[in-house]
């Protein structure tokens, strides 16, 4: 089986840890800025436009503009200003503060096409909360959504690993690319499947839920990787490797 290429880590967030624990109860002022596209008790997308952006930071969004419209994004009482609850807008402030290069990346990418806008998404269960942000629409006349996941607690930019056994590898790869979107690639030789995309997203992600990469031992990875895929212990070789958007590092082989 061919190993994955190694790429750089690319900025941005979209896996997350250990969340925050709050309320199932997200409700919006009667007035916002921005189209609601979906609500319930536990989720709230919000998709801003360029002009919705301005409108909101108080800044044209430009090129040239981009870290001051990231700056205000910063700032609670913009997403008060949005329509969230003050603990929400503190929240969400907060996961824009942590994910800097990824939210530049989104901005720069709505600044230079016309039809693209900022996709939030606020999700919070009796377990986890998360702060999902990405872009909507394209450059061309139709919009797609193109969401980007990106979890209000540890951010991780890549994760990539390589298990081998005597005649069956295991092996996967998750990177944050710039605009907030995951290239994602996931191949277990022992149950033949062999995905990409939002499909092996999903995979990945399943596997490092509520798991702190960042405070968890060699030992402990290992182990919550063999045990989330159902692997064995008798490995001949395993290799991890996981950047973070702090520009932090972890990687080890066995």
């Amino acid at each position: 089986m061919n190993k994955f290429v190694k790429v750089a880590a690319a900025t941005g967030v979209a896996l997350s840890l250990g969340l925050t624990t709050i309320a199932p109860t997200t409700s919006l002022a009667a007035e916002q800025i921005g189209n609601i596209t979906y609500q319930d008790s536990y989720k709230t997308i919000q998709q801003f436009t360029k002009a919705d952006l301005a409108k909101l930071t108080g800044v044209e969004v430009t090129t040239a503009n981009v870290n001051a419209v990231y700056n205000q994004l910063k700032v609670n009482k913009t997403w008060t200003k949005a329509g969230f609850k003050a603990a929400e807008a503190k929240q969400i402030a907060a996961s824009a503060t942590a994910y800097t290069q990824q939210l530049k990346g989104i901005l720069t990418d709505i600044a230079k096409n016309s039809n693209k806008g900022l996709h939030l998404a606020y999700i919070t269960t009796p377990y986890t909360t998360q702060v999902n942000f990405g872009t909507f629409g394209s450059s061309g006349s139709t919009g797609t959504d193109t969401p980007a996941v990106t979890p209000a607690a540890l951010s991780v930019t890549k994760i990539e690993v390589q298990i081998e056994y005597k005649k069956q590898d295991v092996e996967f790869q998750y990177e944050v690319k710039s605009n907030g979107t995951v290239k994602a690639k996931f191949e277990n030789e022992f149950t033949k499947e062999k995905l990409e995309g939002a499909a092996a997203q999903a995979k990945i992600e399943a596997i490092f839920a509520n798991f702190d990469i960042q405070k968890k031992s060699q030992t402990q990875i290992v182990n919550q990787v063999l045990t989330k895929l159902n692997l064995g212990k008798d490995y001949k070789e395993f290799e991890f490797e996981a950047k973070f958007s702090n520009n932090s590092k972890l990687e080890f082989e066995i």
